[in-house]
């Protein structure tokens, strides 16, 4: 009897078929496209429904900054006259919105918006690598229908840049967890730069992934998981190293990215930080003063004119 339910059990056992060998290259393209579609319809909708709505067209805080420096870019200035203060990737996408299409707040929605589609699609993979098929298909349905993603994908804001970096970035070491060929590590660090000046704390992942690579290809040679890890590195400064010798040249000072790592980081963490944004001066919250006090406090403090880096070395 025992010999008789064991083999009835192994029987079912081996007709039992798992999530992923259920889900046939075929079947996943086709759930690949309902995420694409749903996605795209839901954002869509969001997108036609506040068209008229104030909201479309009244730009609050950061997203006035943007539009005011894609403006001046567009009009001629695209290198600029002073060391990048604010992070300046998003602004230059809308700058190249504004040269090739005008200034519509409509239009830039529109792009944004199949950026976002494209973001659900890039962590679908990213789950389908990271854990199983099935798991990267109920990823992708979930952040494709996820409203706090909807509503940051039609605002004039630069999360929907950043959400979209970090979804091509975990795509990107999904895949070369599975295959790490050369193209990848390079590829992982241009998007990781363009995530660093898009939002600068980004960064902080070189050094996470470089602990990565060497915990997990532990029994891979040393000196392949060291050049995988210069690859990476290549790859960021590609894109850095420009926007440096951009700052030197205009501002005499080099700078990876932006200057204003030491005021955020003081305004976030002095012993006066309560979780809230407060100005380095009172009731002078607006982006328009941000620089210009960073820089007038910190030469007060120290007697003399400082460079941008000294600026925020001061506030570090």
């Amino acid at each position: 009897m025992r010999k008789q339910r064991s083999k009835n059990e192994q029987q079912k056992a081996a007709e039992m078929v798992s999530p992923d060998e259920g889900l046939t290259p075929n079947r996943e393209s086709l759930f690949y496209l309902l995420i694409f579609l749903v996605a795209l319809v839901v954002r869509a909708v969001y997108l036609w429904e506040m068209r008229d709505a104030p909201v479309s067209t009244l730009l609050l805080g950061d997203a006035q900054s943007y539009d005011a420096w894609a403006q001046e870019i567009s009009s001629g200035n695209w290198f600029g006259d002073r060391v990048f203060y604010q992070a300046p990737l998003y602004p230059y996408f809308l700058a190249l919105i504004y040269t090739f299409l005008g200034r519509d707040f409509f239009i830039v929605r529109i792009i944004q918006v199949a950026m976002g589609t494209a973001s659900c699609l890039f962590l679908a993979r990213a789950g389908r690598y990271f854990f199983s098929k099935k798991t990267g298909v109920i990823t992708g349905m979930l952040i494709a229908l996820y409203p706090t993603a909807i509503f940051f994908d039609c605002l004039i804001q630069k999360a929907v840049l950043g959400f979209f970096f970090m979804s091509v970035f975990l795509y990107l070491v999904g895949k070369a967890s599975h295959n790490p060929k050369g193209l990848w590590w390079i590829l992982m660090g241009m998007i990781l730069g363009c995530m660093g000046l898009t939002r600068e704390n980004a960064l902080i992942l070189i050094v996470v992934i470089l602990f990565w690579i060497y915990v997990y290809f532990r029994t891979m040679p040393f000196k392949k998981t060291v050049a995988w890890g210069a690859l990476l590195v290549c790859g960021l400064a590609i894109i850095l190293i420009p926007v440096g010798l951009r700052n030197k040249i205009v501002g005499g000072d080099f700078v990876l990215t932006t200057s204003q790592f030491g005021s955020n980081l003081y305004i976030g963490n002095n012993n006066m930080s309560d979780g809230r944004y407060r100005p380095l001066r009172p009731d002078r919250g607006d982006w328009r003063f941000e620089r210009q006090d960073a820089t007038e406090l910190a030469e007060e403090a120290i007697g003399r004119k400082l460079s941008p880096s000294e600026v925020s070395q001061y506030w570090v």
